[in-house]
């Protein structure tokens, strides 16, 4: 309309429920897991095996600052050729996505109840300040406004 594309199925309604409904966070970041969960079964099956295992272990090991050679070197791979197919196979160097992972895990943390100086040390982070820096540089806001909202209630 007017120069503009417009949804034609629904889209602007889903924007709008999402910016409206104060439960829009919890059921929208559930739909996003799912489509996450979905979208990396669906990768994994075309990625380059150690590259899928080097994710593996960076998923199960968020605490530790994993750097480049020793796990190049446990994949059987230089520094260089792992640094040269994880970008080509995940989309984005190494580095970066160590560090989202790192992020993620201290979300996940606050998310689930964790106060920011534990959710920041089960990430890997050397404390809260550092987590607060890095999450104010990638997203623009400290944490505490962005994250606290989320927060699931205690279980009864």
């Amino acid at each position: 309309m007017d120069g503009v594309v417009m949804g034609r199925s629904g889209e602007v309604s889903v924007m709008r429920e999402l910016w409206e409904d104060s439960a829009a966070a919890r059921w929208a970041g559930l739909a996003l897991e799912d489509l996450l969960r979905f979208s990396a079964r669906r990768a994994a099956k075309n990625r380059d095996t150690r590259i899928a295992a080097a994710i593996d272990y960076l998923r199960t090991h968020p605490g530790e600052l994993t750097s480049v050679s020793p796990l190049a070197k446990s994949l059987g791979l230089s520094s260089s050729q792992f640094q040269r197919i994880f970008t080509r196979e995940v989309g984005v160097p190494f580095r970066r996505y160590r560090a989202w992972n790192r992020m993620r895990v201290a979300i996940s943390e606050i998310v689930n109840g964790s106060n920011f100086t534990t959710a920041a040390h089960t990430a890997g982070f050397s404390d809260q300040a550092h987590f607060t820096n890095d999450f104010r540089r990638t997203f623009g806001a400290p944490p505490s406004v962005s994250l606290l909202a989320l927060r699931k209630p205690p279980s009864q």
